[in-house]
């Protein structure tokens, strides 16, 4: 082709629109790729990171607690399961004390007036990112999530826990950090719910 035909083809408003249509379809593409790799890096990074991966189940109550309708239902689960037994104490108001079987000590522990657990409560996997914002050195992101395994000991938290293999939605926050991002704030909340009902408990009078 000699620069007649060039300087032909470049008047021809067919093959501007032509370049223009490759050059969006590359810069589509830089974009789509560029958002695969950081969903993909948010989406490792949750699942690198053993707090999220395979977290200790972050629960303490009482002994012995206030004895009422929603805290017996609340224990009933762990009572079910032979973790531990529940004891009706007379008085004003009636207290109920919580007795660890020695299945229950497999998972849990007395300490002072409280029980706390000492596992971890299992292991969940992100699947995929929902939605990413970054706002350097932050990234705010929303996620899918799945459990893939409880220890027996979680079963305490009774219908309110997680079904295996569901994915259900959480949201976390990363901060840029010596050349890496590192996940600083993570919520899973129909399991951090579960959870959080266990601080209603109040403690009785010993």
């Amino acid at each position: 082709m000699d620069l007649s035909q060039i300087s032909s083809a470049l008047r021809d408003k067919r093959v501007w629109a032509a370049l223009l249509s490759v050059a969006v379809l590359l810069a589509g593409l830089v974009f789509w790729a560029a958002r695969s790799y950081h969903r993909a890096q948010v989406r490792d990074g949750l699942n690198e990171f053993a707090p999220f991966a395979n977290p200790a189940l972050d629960l303490a109550f009482p002994r012995v607690v206030l004895e009422t309708e929603a805290s017996r239902n609340l224990l009933e689960a762990g009572a079910r399961r032979r973790i531990w037994t529940l004891h009706s104490r007379d008085g004003t108001p009636p207290a109920l004390e919580v007795r660890l079987t020695n299945e229950g000590q497999r998972w849990f522990s007395v300490v002072g007036n409280q029980i706390i657990a000492t596992f971890k409560v299992g292991t969940r996997e992100a699947t995929r990112v929902l939605e990413l914002h970054d706002i350097f050195p932050t990234r705010q992101v929303r996620y899918r999530y799945r459990w893939t395994r409880f220890q027996p000991g979680s079963e305490i938290l009774g219908e309110d826990m997680p079904e295996l293999e569901t994915e259900y939605d959480g949201e976390a926050l990363f901060h840029y950090e010596d050349g890496q991002w590192r996940v600083m704030h993570w919520s899973t909340p129909v399991y951090d719910r579960a959870v959080e009902k266990f601080k209603s408990l109040e403690p009785a009078q010993q």
